[in-house]
């Protein structure tokens, strides 16, 4: 396990005396409902999450909303606008009270880039997203649906956070909504299924 992984960004900037790093790192708090940015925002900060989550996702053309992830503790997100591409196109809602380490965009991408560990790290970081993504879409065309649902679920229920002293799995905070876009399933199936699962035999 690198230091990075071991102690976080921002302690391993601290250690490395960056200068001027609480100028281009801020910490704020988000309400749960609220929105961070929405998808005419062409540009953003880099996000890291502290504690809470907050799920990302789009429109589609034709005006429906849909989310295709779920962000938790430790992990990043936002616009690097590396691919220079217009077409950005993203909205963040907190799931819960969430507490944002906000880095500058043009910081995040210097520390990355020139700092031979970090990049290490956020190399690792990027795959991982990957990974996820890529674990939803074979997901989507290994299992039918009902297990989709059903898997995803078993996942979020694994996940624990803590707000404001209080343990708070997932799983109870995502809709049927959220878990039927990131199974390509519907809510009503969604619905069905879990209460199904959860009714006695």
């Amino acid at each position: 396990m690198s230091l990075i992984e071991e102690i976080g960004l921002y302690n391993y900037l601290v250690q490395k005396n960056i200068p001027a790093l609480k100028e281009h790192v801020k910490v704020i708090s988000v309400k749960r409902g609220s929105q961070l940015y929405d998808t005419n925002q062409r540009f953003t900060d880099i996000y890291e999450i502290v504690s809470g989550a907050v799920k990302l996702g789009r429109i589609s053309d034709k005006g429906r909303e849909f989310i295709y992830e779920l962000v938790v503790p430790g992990e990043f997100f936002g616009n690097l606008d590396v691919l220079k591409e217009d077409d950005f196109s993203e909205f963040c809602r907190p799931l819960v009270a969430t507490q944002l380490r906000v880095y500058n965009t043009a910081f995040f991408k210097q520390v990355t880039t020139h700092d031979p560990e970090v990049a290490e790290w956020f190399m690792a970081k990027i795959v991982s997203r990957w990974n996820k993504t890529e674990s939803i879409l074979a997901n989507i065309r290994t299992y039918e649906p009902r297990e989709r649902i059903l898997l995803l679920y078993k996942a979020l229920q694994q996940i624990r956070l803590l707000i404001v002293n209080r343990d708070i799995l997932l799983a109870a905070l995502v809709t049927n909504q959220d878990i039927a876009d990131l199974t390509a399933t519907t809510r009503q199936l969604v619905a069905d299924t879990l209460n199904s699962d959860t009714s006695p035999a």
